[in-house]
C-alpha cells in the first residue's frame, strides 16, 4: 500500500478559524513556558475577551487538554503530560496525541528534536534525532496516518503511529481495513510542517520561537 489516497487533515484544519486561532496561542505559550496556561494568559495573548465557551468546546472536542483547574495543558498536540510520544524539543520534554504530531511539530520550528515511541504493531522501542525538523532518510519507520472519524482522540490520534518498519506498516494498515495511509518520515514531516504553520507562527509572533518556520 502506498496512499494516501485521500486522507483529509484531521489534525488542525476542521475547526472554525476563531478557535483555531486560540489553540494556536495556547500552543505557543506552552512551548514558550512549558506550565499549565490559564484561559486569562491566552486571552491577554490573543487580544481578545471571554474565550471560555471557546475553550470549553475546544476541549469538548479533544483540541485542547485541561487540568482539574480548568488551565490548558495541551494544544494541537503538544502537551506536558499526556500522550503517548515523547518529543524532546531544545532539551525541554513534551507529550503529544500522536506520532504525526511530533514530526509536524518539528518539522514546521525547522528544530533540533528527539522523538521516542514505540511500534504501534510490536512495541518495539523507536528513537530518533530530528535535525532542522528533518528526521534521518534511512531509517526503516514509517508513520501511519489514519483517516480519522468522528472522535479527534480515538479514531485519529490513537491509530496514527509509527511502525518499525515497512512489512509492520503493512500489517497495521490492514488491521485499520486500509482506513489511512503509509508514509515514509520525512514525507510525514514535510506534510505535517504544512499543518501546523499556523501555530509556529503565532509562536514565532509571541516570541515563544525565534527563527524561521517551514
Amino acid at each position: 500500500m502506498n496512499g494516501p489516497r485521500h486522507v483529509e487533515s484531521r489534525v488542525l484544519a476542521t475547526i472554525p478559524g476563531p478557535e483555531a486561532s486560540l489553540r494556536a496561542v495556547a500552543f505557543a505559550l506552552l512551548l514558550a513556558h512549558r506550565i499549565p496556561v490559564s484561559a486569562a494568559d491566552i486571552a491577554a495573548a490573543a487580544g481578545v475577551d471571554d474565550i471560555g465557551g471557546a475553550l470549553d468546546a475546544l476541549a469538548g472536542a479533544g483540541w485542547l487538554d485541561r487540568d482539574a483547574g480548568g488551565r490548558v495543558t495541551g494544544a494541537a498536540g503538544l502537551s506536558l503530560d499526556h500522550g503517548p510520544h515523547v518529543l524532546m524539543i531544545a532539551g525541554h520534554g513534551f507529550r503529544t496525541w500522536c506520532a504525526y504530531d511530533a514530526l509536524g511539530i518539528s518539522g514546521v520550528l525547522g528544530a533540533d528534536a528527539t522523538i521516542e515511541t514505540s511500534c504501534g504493531l510490536c512495541d518495539a522501542p523507536i528513537a530518533m534525532s530530528i535535525l532542522s525538523g528533518r528526521p534521518p532518510a534511512s531509517r526503516p519507520a514509517r508513520l501511519w496516518l489514519a483517516a480519522g472519524g468522528t472522535d479527534l482522540r480515538t479514531d485519529f490520534c490513537a491509530p496514527t503511529v509509527l511502525l518499525c518498519s515497512p512489512a509492520h506498516a503493512e500489517a497495521w494498515a490492514t488491521e485499520h481495513d486500509d482506513q489511512g495511509a503509509i508514509l515514509g518520515l520525512r514525507a510525514a514531516a514535510s506534510r505535517g510542517a504544512r499543518e501546523w504553520t499556523e501555530c509556529a507562527r503565532t509562536a514565532v509572533a509571541l516570541g515563544a520561537w525565534v527563527g524561521p518556520v517551514r
